[in-house]
């Protein structure tokens, strides 16, 4: 690879000035004349049947414009029909209709002058229901003749886009089955030596972003809608609305705000309150703005699925893994929005780390009558990873290895086939994983203590895949004063995405960041992208911004080749100037190429464009092997060393690093932020984090009582190490790939096992609160405070 002048480059973002200065605009913050303030009436009961909707009180209340239920939103193929639905099994309507699924689902919405006018009108809407028995254990709910079916008419519905789905006629409440089979199970357990059997899981989580959703609808002339949402998948936005209400999708615009924190939340699952302020905006025939508060973001801004897993490992007394069989039992809540793919892709967690003859994986999920659950950082990796690692630790243990050890005699390397079938590729995770035993000192015990304060140091691997088969589209325009402008929706959701796009562009056209301009993501003006999401917009938006800057630099090497007279493929470009190779002083400026007004000698404006989309092969539907499933694997390692309370039962985490291979970094420093953020998520994933349920009621509703890490649970920048062990990707750009999601998935099960070294008890189940700790040591000693 030739010198890279701008990739490779830790440079400042290019949205920290604005931020820095509180210029940033997001969704929450934006304003129209005459607009309208929304709020959304919600269930009390977790199943029921509306029996009665009565709304003329609230229709006749002062400022109240326009109040809406289900049935304003008519079926154009007949009520019942799946073609409005939202989801990728179609099962839920923007507004409750004949039945309410979850505690807090949206029955009715009210537009008027003033937040607290609307406030005020839905108290004047009245609903009667008749209470349905409820079901919330997914695993009373996954067998046959359940006491509840949530959705009876699910086999009817739609299943769009839901690749390795198996059909389940007898388990009516799974909504989704995925399966992978690898070698011969039965006969690999038989060959092994030790057999291991645990359940493990993870409870239900809120993304935790700053900003709460919010969208903003402007009604057009045309019965068209502008619409200013948060989200980060604008382009799938588009097409889903412009569905559900009959549209073509020219007329749904979707204008981009950045994102104030995602994490996964603002994907398909955020239509129902844009959906929501369409259906007002269009009875009001004004602007409307739904923004909504902390509790709403909890109860029905989709949180990440509680999961359950059952593993079973076969190992020789070498260390071999032999077997491994894994069942995943995830609740999607009521409704399934992305959760399907969550169930497809939770899987991949298992067959990308380790070389394992024989496997078997069934991932199940599963409907009940909590509220609707979405992908969140990790796509489900995270909480298989949880259990998986958490096993090999187990396993280590029985065999009296050293855990790193274990871990490396089974380790992928690049030429094997992995647990998909495909073939391994850009595999950073054996050194990952000795910089990071390295970093905290593997080999050097934790210092022992006589009083309640004991240390222990764990180590946990991790990879997260990106999803293949998708696209990404992206525009160059060319400016005369050699000013590049970028079209293409990627969005800014706080990982520093439009600074990525920019430096690769830098580096095509070989001129300074500062010479990058980006276009805010609109969907009337920039291209199709499939949203921000499976750490894919490095890898595949970046393609396309490459092959549009080389589409672009095409036609300038075609028409300063006659001025230079030189063939265009024996020109280069630098800065604003197109010269020569190996004759720099046979240069020519890009503004040479263009008029005084601004377009070209020869007519138009130059514009490149650039399509990318990544291979994707058919997999088997029985078995999920494929030769090419994914698009990649990130992998890396985590460290840890905690302190753990025998009186207290308070665990503190002292030290922490981890190691990820990113391919080539496009800017180190930011993944290094990347990096940290990981940790600090892991940790709170795996010690405090969880929203509490009780049948079907949510008792955790704010920041007061939802416990996120703060600075003061995350150890200082002395002990924390942020390593990178990068094997760039042949097809990535300038080898690069994603990051953002595999850096929080080992964490987690790190600290589990150094709280297993500090103490000797095993954390099944997170979060491992104080509690926890305290109850795992009485059942050890049989004693304890």
């Amino acid at each position: 690879m030739a010198e890279l002048t701008a990739v490779g480059k830790s440079i400042p973002r290019v949205d920290a000035p604005d931020k820095v200065a509180g210029k940033t605009k997001y969704s929450a913050d934006l304003k129209l004349p005459r607009m309208l303030h929304a709020q959304v009436l919600r269930s009390p009961y977790p199943h029921a049947r509306i029996v009665r909707i009565d709304i003329s009180k609230a229709e006749r209340a002062p400022g109240v414009r326009a109040v809406v239920i289900g049935d304003d939103l008519p079926a154009t193929q007949g009520k019942g029909d799946p073609t409005e639905k939202l989801g990728l099994v179609r099962d839920r309507w923007l507004l409750a209709r004949d039945k309410v699924r979850f505690r807090g689902e949206a029955v009715a919405a009210v537009a008027a002058e003033t937040r607290e006018e609307a406030a005020e009108a839905l108290s004047l809407i009245e609903v009667q229901y008749a209470e349905l028995p409820a079901i919330f254990d997914p695993e009373e709910a996954m067998r046959p003749n359940p006491p509840v079916v949530v959705h009876p008419d699910l086999q009817n519905y739609d299943r769009v886009n839901l690749r390795g789905w198996v059909n389940e006629p007898d388990l009516p409440n799974v909504i989704f089955h995925r399966r992978v089979k690898k070698g011969d199970i039965e006969k690999g357990f038989k060959e092994a030596n030790v057999i291991l059997e645990s359940r493990f899981s993870c409870p239900r989580m809120t993304h935790g972003a700053l900003e709460r959703f919010s969208s903003l609808v402007e009604p057009r002339n045309d019965g068209g809608f502008d619409i200013r949402e948060t989200t980060h998948a604008a382009h799938r936005h588009r097409l889903d609305l412009a569905r559900v209400f009959g549209l073509p999708t020219a007329r749904v615009r979707i204008i981009s705000a950045p994102m104030g924190g995602s994490f996964g939340i603002g994907t398909v699952d955020s239509i129902v309150p844009t959906g929501i302020t369409m259906m007002l905006a269009r009875k009001a025939g004004r602007p409307v703005k739904l923004s909504g508060s902390r509790e709403e973001v909890f109860l029905d801004g989709s949180n990440r699925e509680p999961v359950v897993v059952y593993i079973k490992d076969g190992v020789k007394n070498d260390g071999t893994l032999v077997a491994r069989e894994v069942k995943i039992v995830i609740n999607a809540g009521a409704y399934t929005g992305l959760v399907a793919e969550v169930s497809r892709s939770s899987p991949f967690g298992a067959t990308g780390t380790y070389k394992i003859p024989n496997l078997k994986i069934d991932s199940y999920a599963v409907t009940t009558n909590e509220p609707p659950t979405s992908p969140f950082r990790g796509f489900g990796a995270a909480q298989l990873t949880w259990a998986i690692e958490n096993h090999m630790g187990m396993m280590a243990t029985e065999l009296g290895m050293d855990p790193v050890d274990l871990r490396l005699k089974n380790l992928l390397k690049d030429g094997d086939q992995d647990g998909l079938g495909q073939t391994t590729v850009s595999f950073g995770g054996r050194e990952c994983l000795v910089k990071a035993a390295e970093w905290i000192e593997w080999n050097r015990p934790s210092e022992r203590s006589g009083g309640p304060w004991k240390r222990g140091k764990g180590i946990a691997m991790g990879n997260k895949n990106t999803v293949g088969g998708t696209s990404s589209v992206a525009f160059v325009k060319v400016h005369p004063d050699g000013t590049i402008e970028l079209r293409h929706s990627v969005h800014e959701v706080g990982q520093g995405g439009y600074t990525v796009m920019a430096q690769i562009a830098a580096e095509e056209f070989r001129t300074d960041v500062a010479h990058i301009k980006t276009v805010q993501l609109d969907t009337d003006y920039t291209p199709y992208d499939n949203g921000t999401v499976s750490s894919r917009s490095t890898f595949n938006s970046g393609n396309a911004i490459r092959l549009a800057c080389q589409d672009a630099k095409r036609r300038l090497f075609e028409l300063a080749s006659a001025k230079l007279g030189a063939a265009p493929e024996l020109l280069d470009i630098q800065h604003d100037r197109i010269h020569v190779k190996g004759a720099e002083e046979r240069s020519v400026r890009i503004g040479d190429l263009f008029t005084p007004f601004g377009f070209l000698h020869q007519g138009g404006e130059l514009i490149g464009q650039g399509v990318y989309t990544c291979p994707l092969a058919t997999e088997e539907l029985d078995t999920g092997q494929g030769k090419r499933v994914l698009a990649y694997f990130s992998h890396g390692a985590t460290a840890a060393e905690v302190a753990v309370n025998e009186e207290t039962g308070e665990v503190k985490v002292l030290r922490m690093g981890s190691c990820f291979d990113m391919g080539y970094p496009i800017n180190p420093k930011m993944c290094e932020q990347q990096i940290e953020s990981g940790m600090a998520m892991g940790i709170g994933m795996c010690l405090t984090e969880e929203i509490v349920m009780r049948d079907g009621k949510m008792l955790t509703t704010s920041f007061l009582d939802y416990k996120s890490p703060t600075a003061m649970d995350v150890p200082g920048l002395k002990d924390t190490g942020t390593m990178m062990a990068p094997v760039p990707h042949s097809e990535g750009p300038f080898g690069a790939k994603g990051l953002g999601e595999a850096v929080m998935i080992s964490p987690s099960p790190a600290i589990a096992q150094a709280i297993y070294e500090a103490i000797g008890v095993r954390m099944k189940d997170t979060p491992i609160t104080k509690e926890k700790v305290l109850a795992a040591l009485r059942a050890r000693t049989g004693r304890g405070p």
